[in-house]
Formats: structure tokens, C-alpha cells, sequence
């Protein structure tokens, strides 16, 4: 929408469009283009210096929205005060700012953004404002809400409590965690999301409500009935025990996932997604058959319903770290291979135990693996009695109890490796957090499961002392290591591809398997030796014989330009030839914010879209995405002439057996 304010108008409304006019006269302020002019020049004149540059932007996208539209997104960090805003605005965003007040909205407002700032309140709202939505702000309290308001989005803000809620209002999301009760809910509400809010109970419901969000608050119950037009239930992340012994006919999502429930109702015939993962469960009901997604991993289940095969051939399943009976396993694997199988992809753990194993003390599970009455063992327990106190120490410790329990510990070698490990993690803080956090996501009585996660742990080590320095002089050595993640890292596509094809499947033997049995002719020399349920991966020896030429093949073509973008790599260009990296480094920044702004300029602005963050992450990543082309292009001769000698092909593939008898 253009506001021309070149031709001529009535007294008093020079160069103001009609209904501008009218909106303007009815505030107080200016009200014609040139005092709205005069009033943003002197504001844009009296700027601090530290403010100069973000009054300048805003006074030219005031001036931009005077003329061409009416939509106005002030951004500015500087920013403690707006002027005058002009009258035909209908969407305002105001994020980013220091602004601890808003000046008078125009009556014709629809849509109003406020997103981290440090506003403590808020004017009038308009009449005829449609959306509110405020985001990380100081608020402590909301002003009237207009009879009209349809939307009202509130997340990150200490708000207290609400004021009443408009019978218009159609949608009402609040994340609040120091709100703690809800009043009385309109009754023609269609959506509620009160995620994070730390309700006990809730008021009564509309009989129109179609999603209710409830994850994240402090409720132990739900209302014996709830409304019969409910189509989504989130109930996640609660103390919940039970469900309403009736579903809603017309349920179609679930989500119950880290909640206490131990049974479910009868689930409506409409449902599609069921997610109750986390959750001690012991038996599911007969499933809908329209059922597309079903995950109830880490639950207590040791059966399943009959009718689970029967659900789409395109619905997933995840059965992930259950105790599921070998009868079951067995049941499902005979029927999902049978040649008329057309029904849905089933995931889950072999050997997984239904006895959780107790978490000892990190530092008596560390004991277990070092050479004991050593000098200094002491000092190292004293060491280990403190790193056990850190985030994700409890984790660490049940991943090396498992690690025991496999069959890698008869090794002596293998023990030894292991405890050449723990030594570098005692010493090492930065690895250490990086092996406890992926301790986090191993912990799991499948023994295959705890394998890989020792295989991944070994790969970060390895890059870890890249990153550090300890091939800075044994260039070979880094390269190395570099084909050796490289090969790891196809080896990982290839078996996401196989796992797409398999209709039952523990992907982690798929995963497993592929780096297992490639270790000798890949040369992995972090993989472990052994596996327990190969067996079950689905790969055949064609599958391993097409996969190590695929790998050899990419190797030996695409390993070069790989390795100057891997991080290692950068690290000791950082160190061993720091001017060039930092004068490199600088253009890639001078780069980015070039090819932003120019992006900016010709591409959002002309499209009304500044302010819109998926528009400024979009074009954001295009600029990223040109910088780095430019910073690799600067880097590559330095790279080569480091690496000079040591990426040409690695693998004379003519020679192979295994490619001749795949040709």
C-alpha cells in the first residue's frame, strides 16, 4: 500500500491519503506528512552518538513506510526511544531494541510484535488489533486486551497473571513460568498452548477447542471429559498417571511422551500420531489403523498389540530400549519377512534388558578399568572422586559399567586402550564433556548399542587431538586420521540408506555392522573388533562388497576438497599460519555483511519482509554460504602446499577383487 503524500488535501491534512487523515487526527502528535517529517528529523538530530546509526535506519524505514507500506519493523540494540509513529501502520515489530516504552499505536493497528526488548509496559492497544504476540520482554502485566484481539502469544515474560480474555480470541499461547493460574477461557477458543506454565489444574475448557498443549506445566490430572472437537493433546513432560477413561472421537495426535502413565484408554479410530515414549507402560491397546506414527521407546513394554503390522506400510514404529520378550522379536521378524509383509517399518533394540542396572560412582566404575596399586593412583581416585560431580559424570559411569559387561572385555588389549583413555580424559576437560554429553545418548543394556557409542567416542578423541595440535608436525598423521573420519562418514550415509529399506530393524546393528565388518579393508582403526547381532543388520556380503568400493571410489575423488573444509585442518592453518588465517578470516566476515546488506536491500526491503526472521535467516545463510566459498577458495593454495604429496588417490581400485567381482 503506497501513501502519496505528493498531491494536494484538505487543510490540515496536507499530504496525508484520507484514511490516514482520520487516524491521525484522532491522536495526539503530528498530522500532516510534514510534521510527521519535522518530529522524526529532530528525533533522528537529538541522538546520542551511541544511537546515531540505529535512529538513521529507523527514520529511513519510517519515511519508507509513510510512502510504500504498512508495515514497520524497528530493529536497533542502541534504540531507547521511538518518535511518532506513522498513521496508517498496520503491522509494528519491535525487536532487538533498548526501548522500555512504545509511543502511541495507531488506532488502526492489526498486528503488534514486541520481541527481546527491555519494554516494562505497554500503551493503549488499538481497537482493532487482531494479534498480539510478545516475546523475552520485562513485562510484568498486559494492558486491556481489545475486544477484537483473535491471537494472543506471550512466551519468556514474567507475567503474573492475565486480564480478561476477549470473546473474539481464537488462539491463546502463553509460556510463562511465573503464571500460575488461568482465569476464565473464551468460548470460542480453538487453540490453547500453556507449555512451561506451572498450572496445578486448569479452568473449564471450551467445548470448541481443537489443541490443547499442557507439556511442561505442574497438572497430575485432566478433566474426566474433554471437549468432543479436540483433535491434538499434548500432555508431555507432567506427572500425569492416568489418561480420561474416553478419548475425544475426533483425536488425531497424542503426545504423552516422559509423563508417569502406566496404561491408556481405548485410542480413537482417528488417530494418527502416538508419542508416549519415556513412560513406564507395560501394554498398549489395539492400535487405530490409521495410526502413522507410533513411538513408545524406553517404556517397559515386553509385548505388542496383535494388530501392529496391520498399520501403513508408510506409518513408522519406534520400539527403542524395551524388553521385548525373544518371542516377540521372533514373532515380528517372521512376519514382517514374509514375502506379503505391506506393513510398517518397525525400530528397535536387540538384547535389550528389562533390569536397569544401577549407576555406582564414577570414580569406582573408572577403578574397574585402570591398573591398580600404580603410582599416583591416589591422586588419580581423589581426581576422579571430583570430575564425578560434573554434568553427565552419572551417564559416563553406567556407559562404562555396560562397556564391561560386553565381550570386548576379555581383551586385554582392548583394557588397555581403555585405560590409556580414561587417563587422557582425567587430564583432558574439553574431551571429557564432549565424551560425558555423548554418554548421555549410549546408555542402553543392547550391547551393540554401547559398541557403537564406543566406536563414536573414538572417532571424536581422534579429532579432538587433531584439533589440539598433536600432528601439527606429522602431516601424514593428520591426514591419516582425516581419511579415516571420511570413510566413516560415507560409511554412515550408506547405511541410512540401507536402513530405508529394511521393514523391521535395530538400525544400530545396521550402523554397526557396516564399520565392523569394513575395518580391516577400510582401514578404521577405531572401529572394535567384534559384534553381537550382526545377524539381524540385514546386510549381505554384496551390500559390504558395494559399499567399500563406494567409499574407496569417493575417497579417491572427493577426499581432497574435503579435508580443507574439516576443522582439524583449520586448526593448524590457525596455528601454523596465523596472519594468513586471520587476514582470510577478516575478508570472510567483510564478505558476509556485504553480501547481507546487499541481499537486504534488493531482496527483502522491495518484498516488505525486513523484520521477518525465516526471510533474514534465509538470506543470511546465502550469504554465509558465499563468504565460505570465498574464505575456501583463499585458503586452498596454503592448504595444498601444507598437504602436498598426500591427497592423491589412496586406493588402486583396478587391482580389487571385490571391484572386478562387482563390474
Amino acid at each position: 500500500m503506497r501513501h502519496d503524500i505528493s498531491q494536494p488535501a484538505p487543510p490540515g491534512d496536507e499530504g496525508l491519503p484520507a484514511s490516514c487523515a482520520s487516524a491521525a487526527s484522532a491522536t495526539a502528535g503530528p498530522q500532516t506528512a510534514e510534521e510527521y517529517e519535522a518530529a522524526w528529523s529532530e528525533w533522528e538530530r537529538a541522538a546520542p552518538p551511541e544511537e546515531a546509526a540505529d535512529r538513521a535506519n529507523t527514520v529511513w524505514k519510517l519515511r519508507h513506510c509513510m510512502q510504500n507500506d504498512t508495515l514497520l519493523d524497528v530493529y536497533g540494540p542502541s534504540l531507547t526511544s521511538l518518535p511518532p509513529l506513522p498513521p496508517g501502520l498496520q503491522t509494528l515489530v519491535v525487536y532487538k531494541t533498548s526501548l522500555t516504552s512504545l509511543p502511541p499505536l495507531p488506532p488502526g493497528l492489526q498486528v503488534l510484535e514486541v520481541r527481546n526488548t527491555r519494554l516494562t509496559s505497554l500503551p493503549q492497544l488499538p481497537s482493532e488489533l487482531q494479534t498480539l504476540n510478545v516475546y523475552k520482554t520485562s513485562l510484568s502485566n498486559l494492558p486491556q486486551l481489545p475486544d477484537g484481539l483473535r491471537a494472543l502469544i506471550v512466551s519468556d515474560t514474567s507475567l503474573s497473571s492475565l486480564p480478561s480474555l476477549p470473546s473474539r480470541l481464537r488462539t491463546v499461547i502463553v509460556h510463562c513460568p511465573s503464571l500460575t493460574s488461568l482465569q476464565q477461557l473464551p468460548d470460542g477458543l480453538l487453540r490453547l498452548d500453556v507449555s512451561g506454565v506451572p498450572l496445578a489444574d486448569l479452568p473449564q475448557l471450551p467445548s470448541g477447542l481443537q489443541e490443547l498443549d499442557v507439556s511442561n506445566t505442574s497438572l497430575s490430572s485432566l478433566p474426566p471429559q474433554l471437549p468432543d472437537g479436540l483433535q491434538a493433546l499434548d500432555v508431555s513432560n507432567t506427572s500425569l498417571s492416568s489418561l480420561p477413561p474416553q478419548l475425544p472421537d475426533g483425536l488425531q495426535t497424542l503426545q504423552a511422551f516422559n509423563t508417569s502413565l502406566t496404561g491408556l484408554p481405548p485410542l480413537p479410530s482417528g488417530l494418527q500420531v502416538l508419542m508416549v515414549s519415556d513412560t513406564p507402560l507395560s501394554s498398549l491397546p489395539p492400535l487405530p489403523s490409521r495410526l502413522r506414527v507410533l513411538d513408545a521407546s524406553r517404556t517397559s513394554l515386553t509385548n505388542l498389540p496383535e494388530n501392529i503390522i496391520s498399520l501403513p506400510q508408510s506409518a513408522t514404529v519406534s520400539l527403542r530400549n524395551n524388553p521385548l520378550s525373544e518371542h516377540t522379536i521372533q514373532a515380528l521378524r517372521d512376519m514382517t519377512n514374509a514375502s506379503d509383509y505391506q506393513g510398517p517399518r518397525i525400530d528397535f533394540d536387540m538384547g535389550a534388558s528389562s533390569v536397569p542396572l544401577e549407576t555406582r560412582a564414577l570414580h569406582l566404575a573408572v577403578a574397574d578399568w585402570l591398573t591398580p596399586a600404580t603410582e599416583g593412583e591416589a591422586a588419580s581416585a581423589d581426581r576422579w572422586q571430583s570430575i564425578g560431580k560434573e554434568e553427565d559424570a552419572a551417564a559416563f559411569s553406567s556407559f562404562l559399567d555396560q562397556l564391561k559387561a560386553t565381550q570386548h572385555n576379555q581383551a586385554a588389549d582392548f583394557r588397555m586402550q581403555i585405560a590409556a583413555w580414561l587417563t587422557q580424559l582425567e587430564q583432558d576437560d574439553e574431551l571429557r564433556a564432549k565424551t560425558f554429553a555423548m554418554a548421555m545418548e549410549s546408555t542402553s543394556s543392547c550391547e551393540d548399542r554401547v559398541t557403537l557409542a564406543m566406536n563414536n567416542m573414538k572417532s571424536v578423541q581422534l579429532v579432538h587431538n587433531a584439533e589440539k595440535g598433536e600432528f601439527d608436525s606429522d602431516i601424514p598423521g593428520l591426514v591419516a586420521v582425516g581419511r579415516e573420519m571420511f570413510r566413516l562418514e560415507k560409511l554412515e550415509l550408506i547405511a541410512r540408506e540401507k536402513v530405508k529399506t529394511l521393514r523391521v530393524v535395530d538400525e544400530i546393528e545396521v550402523f554397526l555392522g557396516y564399520q565392523n565388518k569394513l575395518k580391516k579393508s577400510l582401514e578404521l582403526t577405531g572401529i572394535t573388533e567384534e559384534m553381537r547381532f550382526f545377524g539381524v543388520s540385514g546386510i549381505t556380503e554384496s551390500d559390504l562388497q558395494a559399499a567399500e568400493i563406494q567409499v574407496k571410489t569417493a575417497e579417491n575423488s572427493q577426499f581432497r576438497e574435503w579435508i580443507l573444509r574439516w576443522e582439524p585442518l583449520h586448526n593448524v592453518l590457525k596455528r601454523t599460519a596465523s596472519d594468513h588465517w586471520e587476514t582470510l578470516t577478516d575478508k570472510k566476515r567483510q564478505d558476509y555483511e556485504r553480501e547481507y546488506q546487499e541481499l537486504y536491500d534488493t531482496e527483502l526491503e522491495p518484498a516488505g519482509l525486513g523484520g521477518d526472521l525465516e526471510a533474514e535467516r534465509t538470506i543470511g545463510a546465502r550469504a554465509m554460504a558465499s563468504a565460505e566459498k570465498a574464505f575456501q577458495q583463499g585458503l586452498r593454495p596454503r592448504a595444498e602446499q601444507l598437504l602436498a604429496g598426500h591427497l592423491g588417490p589412496r586406493w588402486s581400485l583396478a587391482e580389487s577383487s571385490v571391484y572386478h567381482s562387482l563390474a
